[in-house]
């Protein structure tokens, strides 16, 4: 599951249970179809970035589909593997994801 992680590899050097973009993205009760549509609207050069990656679509369909558990779980496990990574790819587009993950429910 190296890919929210695909589309939120933003993991940052913070517990994920100490950041509420994290929480947001653990809990998050958009489908895919509601976090396509926030992305292509509200961060199009993401959403472009997707639309172009069918490994990208999948790895999120599978962690949408996943319980708030698992998915908090599994971003904990993608922070742990390379944490100066995310930090650096959060400090790019974390406000663009979270954005998105505040607004997903809306579409």
């Amino acid at each position: 599951m190296g890919s929210l992680i695909a589309l939120f590899p933003l993991v940052p050097a913070t517990p994920a249970s100490a950041d509420p973009i994290m929480d947001a993205l653990a809990n998050t009760s958009c489908t895919y179809a509601q976090v396509t549509a926030a992305l292509n609207a509200e961060a199009p050069a993401l959403g472009k970035q997707l639309n172009g990656r069918p490994d990208m679509q999948a790895n999120i369909q599978q962690f949408l589909a996943m319980s708030p558990d698992q998915r908090q779980q599994a971003l904990a496990q993608q922070q742990a593997v390379n944490p100066q990574l995310n930090a650096l790819i959060f400090a790019q587009i974390g406000p663009q994801i979270t954005q998105v993950a505040n607004t997903c429910m809306n579409y």
